[in-house]
């Protein structure tokens, strides 16, 4: 058994090296004050969090951030169920479409985002220079403060309701078929079903699917920084923009580190308590 451990060796030292090493480092950083090619390192205990947490900025970019995951979170998990319900049953062309819709999914955040600055563009875009004009729309959907967060929330959806879909389909095609049959020879309406067949035995897969998209959402940073670089102002700035801006506009290394090692937290409670729930 001894020598089948030896084959482990190699990814244990590169686990360690990429995953341990930087998680270590960053919890010493958070713990210094380090602003780099200004000040060296020095030692302040909870300085940098306390700094960071009682920030008007960071206030504001925590609220836009959860603005953002709750909508983006809503959204994408009502669209995703309500086409894995429509596509779970038999239709003609079902493969089709539902190759369709989750080809999406498959688009770099990057790409998602370039894409969708350009439609929504008040020049250019297919959607802001033309559809939304021939309608009376004459505001700037990116360049509006009021708007903008819209904006970036809807390519989010676009790009992440495919990844809710397939998780929730493949929940309700786990469910035996069996159970539904029963069901409609006890009379019961689909509704009925629903409630008291699909959802509680599909509350496992949503959960997962919530985990997920949680976590996807909350560390959002390349669709943001392509659509509007958390613009105009800080209207569209999260949690992760604001750590971007501290460590490299700022040199901060201390203060982004130390707003690291918070969403760090944030997302393990959050996903520990729907974890929770699976298990219930």
């Amino acid at each position: 058994m001894r020598e089948q451990y030896k084959f482990l060796l190699p990814s244990l030292i590169v686990a360690l090296v990429v995953v341990a090493f930087p998680t270590v480092f960053l919890f010493y950083i958070s713990f210094h004050r380090w602003i780099i090619f200004i000040q060296g390192i020095e030692f302040t205990g909870f300085g940098n969090f306390y700094s960071m947490i009682t920030s008007r900025e960071f206030i504001k970019s925590l609220q836009v951030t959860l603005i953002f995951v709750v909508t983006s979170g809503l959204l994408t998990f009502v669209l995703g169920l309500a086409l894995a319900l429509i596509l779970s049953e038999r239709l003609r062309g079902q493969g089709i479409i539902r190759t369709i819709i989750t080809l999406p999914v498959i688009v770099p955040p990057v790409v998602a985002g370039f894409t969708w600055k350009f439609l929504l563009n008040r020049e250019v875009g297919v959607i802001g220079g033309y559809l939304l004009p021939a309608l009376g729309f004459q505001k700037s959907l990116l360049g509006d403060p009021h708007l903008a967060l819209g904006s970036v929330i809807l390519a989010d959806v676009w790009s992440r309701t495919p990844l809710m879909f397939l998780i929730l389909l493949a929940g309700l095609q786990a469910i035996p078929t069996e159970i539904y049959e029963a069901a409609r020879i006890d009379g019961a309406s689909y509704w009925q079903s629903f409630r008291k067949i699909t959802f509680p035995l599909l509350k496992s897969a949503i959960i997962i699917a919530l985990i997920l998209r949680f976590i996807d959402a909350f560390n959002l940073f390349d669709t943001i920084f392509v659509m509007t670089t958390g613009g105009p102002g800080i209207a569209t700035q999260t949690l992760p923009l604001l750590g971007w801006k501290t460590g490299f506009l700022y040199y901060n290394l201390g203060e982004a580190a130390a707003l690291a090692v918070i969403m760090l937290f944030i997302t393990m409670i959050v996903s520990l308590l729907l974890v929770r729930r699976i298990r219930q």
